[in-house]
């Protein structure tokens, strides 16, 4: 009987709990329509994206859940890129080659290249989300990481509404915050929407022109540079500098030719800028990159998704599917790089505050420690150098 009580009693709190946060949310909710409105957005608009929002304390569980794996490059891609993926996206292709033709024609950005962001994104619109965007975002910003951010996305998405006069329907999408067919925020379909089909709309859940043409316009806006390559597999001479292999260290084509590197077509020798990234460490693929690729990297901050979108377009040209990744070590796990990191850290070489996530820094950091161990400095956070670095003290 005790037992029956003490679970009662949970299941009680629980709900009391519940109820509590959700009418403080609700108290939060009002202030927000104050503000809205002080912000002079329509009241009707107001009323429509906030009327009917909940509280879904899942979604901050996902905003403060840090993964357990950091993808490894060859996992990402061979999650996201198959055989299937690529027959399908050329159907795409075919089914949809009459408005593609134009968007590419007017805007300059390939039709493999959307195909590509399509598919990834929305597997060509297959799941956009079917998450309430207004409680996504009101959720996110009254307990959220980046609370700041969210809330500024939630008065863009009263922007949208009041714009588009969407009253007929909730816009749903991801629970971060992103919706339509290419997973806009709603920043981004304010700045960069098109009403390609000229119905007084920019509908990104069901207008084809209008999804191809804001994706393209939105590309073009960020600098898409038309008929240059976004990236391709080279392969570096023995003796080569890994240190050179860098994102943001770019030289010229004709230089990085004459420090031995194979593979790059003629037609690429005079291009003026184009960096080396290793996303396996020395021992893996290497891949020349461009301006273009840096575009893409607006879009979604990620190596590994900008290569992704670089890989499954020229597969989308290709007559064969003959995308191959070679093998990997899985990634070090979340606690793992938080641990090289400190370890990074108490043997003198910068990474940082730890966070778990091997950017910019924690890369520069593991090169120096290389360097003084006389090794390839590619600066990548393999097993090999999580082992030297955590390793007990003989």
């Amino acid at each position: 009987m005790l037992k029956v009580l003490c679970i009662a009693a949970l299941l009680l709190n629980s709900v009391m709990a519940n109820a509590d946060d959700e009418e403080a949310f609700q108290s939060w909710v009002s202030a927000i329509r104050q503000e809205a409105l002080a912000l002079h957005i329509a009241p009707q608009a107001v009323d429509f994206t906030l009327n009917n929002v909940t509280y879904l304390p899942k979604l901050i569980d996902l905003d403060r859940k840090q993964p357990e794996f950091v993808t490894s490059f060859s996992a990402y891609v061979n999650r996201r890129i198959n055989q299937r993926v690529v027959i399908k996206g050329k159907q795409m292709l075919q089914d949809y080659q009459g408005v593609l033709y134009v968007v590419e024609e007017l805007y300059q950005v390939p039709k493999e290249v959307l195909v590509a962001f399509w598919g990834l994104e929305t597997n060509f619109g297959g799941y956009m989300g079917d998450i309430p965007l207004a409680s996504a975002l009101a959720t996110l910003s009254y307990e959220g990481r980046r609370a700041e951010f969210f809330k500024r996305e939630l008065f863009n998405l009263m922007r949208v509404v009041e714009r588009e006069h969407h009253y007929d329907s909730v816009v749903t999408g991801s629970w971060a915050g992103a919706t339509g067919h290419m997973q806009f925020m709603p920043s981004t379909l304010l700045k960069y929407g098109v009403d390609a089909d000229a119905d007084g709309k920019i509908d990104i859940w069901n207008s084809y022109p209008d999804i191809f043409s804001s994706a393209a316009n939105y590309l073009s806006q960020a600098g898409w540079q038309a008929g240059k390559p976004i990236s391709m597999m080279v392969a570096l001479p023995q003796g080569f500098d890994y240190s050179q292999a860098q994102l943001q260290l770019y030289k010229p084509v004709s230089e990085w030719v004459k420090l031995g590197v194979i593979g790059v077509p003629d037609n690429a020798i005079s291009l003026p800028q184009a960096a080396i990234i290793l996303p396996q460490g020395f021992d893996g693929p290497a891949y020349m990159i461009f301006p273009n690729f840096d575009v893409i990297m607006q879009w979604n901050r990620s190596v590994n998704y900008a290569l992704s979108v670089s890989l499954l377009s020229q597969q989308l040209r290709q007559d064969m599917y003959t995308l191959a990744m070679p093998p990997e070590p899985p990634a070090l796990s979340y606690q793992q790089m938080w641990a090289l990191q400190e370890a990074l850290n108490a043997q003198g070489f910068d990474s940082g505050t730890p966070d778990g996530f091997p950017g910019g820094k924690t890369q520069a950091a593991i090169r120096r420690y290389q360097a003084t161990q006389k090794l390839p400095q590619d600066g990548y956070p393999g097993v090999e150098i999580f082992n030297r670095l955590t390793a007990p003290p003989p």
